[in-house]
């Protein structure tokens, strides 16, 4: 856990802003989701994304868990057009997934 206090040149800055010029590494979807979460918090209060701080507010930041996933591989025949030490060109046929997805 992260806190953080505003000092008086942050005021009116909307808390997702200023959390995301504190956490560079967390994208402002993933900000405004944690705030309204309530993973990221104002003097201990929920608040919407949209509030703007004042000097002297405590954000407080509770970073996400990674969440753990089972990804398997498949054993797929690869039309392989090119191959060395640097570069693989490969021939990808028509749908098929190159990184998991929602679907």
């Amino acid at each position: 856990m992260q806190e953080y206090k505003i000092k008086k040149i942050e005021e009116n800055i909307r808390i997702d802003k200023i959390v995301g010029e504190l956490q560079k590494d967390i994208s402002r979807t993933t900000i405004q989701r944690m705030i309204e979460e309530g993973n990221i918090l104002v003097n201990n209060n929920k608040v919407k994304s949209s509030y703007k701080v004042v000097e002297g507010d405590l954000v407080t930041i509770e970073k996400e868990k990674p969440v753990e996933i089972d990804l398997v591989a498949q054993d797929i025949p690869l039309d392989i057009i090119y191959e060395d030490d640097d570069i693989l060109i490969v021939n990808k046929q028509k749908g098929m997934v190159v990184h998991p997805g929602a679907r």
